[in-house]
């Protein structure tokens, strides 16, 4: 959950900047870049130990309205992943439209923001429900490898 707080206040981050692409444009482009590569690297590993570590243990132990659940997520992080690409296809542009760069910043963070609070309240339920304290041992233990330099 508290990486899904560093995720909000970046996303948070990239739409702000778009109020000052026009008047700031260095200091906004600095500061997208380097949210862009917090999710790249952070965001990315989240959505990975999701995945790779959460979900599999959790499948087995859930209902099939569960796992269609847990399938849904599974298909939003695939949505996520192609609003984040056009952000960055944007951004990357020598002089990037800023009014499509502030629809699509608002777009990826509203969907965000209903995929996180989702998470934070069903799918946190659902694994302190199901996991066993060393299920969750391992996934703390596959997260921190995943971070490690």
């Amino acid at each position: 959950m508290a990486c899904h707080r560093r995720i909000e206040q970046r996303l948070d981050t990239l739409t702000a900047a778009a109020g000052h692409l026009e008047n700031d444009r260095e200091r906004a482009l600095e500061a997208i870049g380097k949210s862009i590569q917090f999710l790249d690297s952070n965001g990315a590993m989240h959505t990975d130990d999701e995945e790779s570590s959460l979900f599999p243990r959790l499948r087995p132990k859930l209902s099939p309205e569960e796992l269609a659940y847990v399938d849904s997520l599974e298909s939003q992080h695939r949505q996520a992943e192609a609003l984040y690409g056009e952000l960055k296809q944007l951004v990357a542009r020598a002089s990037p439209d800023v009014q499509q760069y502030r629809d699509c910043a608002e777009r990826l963070r509203e969907f965000y923001r209903a995929h996180i609070q989702s998470e934070d309240e069903i799918l946190t339920s659902l694994a302190r429900r199901s996991l066993t304290e060393n299920e969750l041992a391992q996934i703390s233990s596959e997260m921190r490898t995943r971070r490690a330099p």
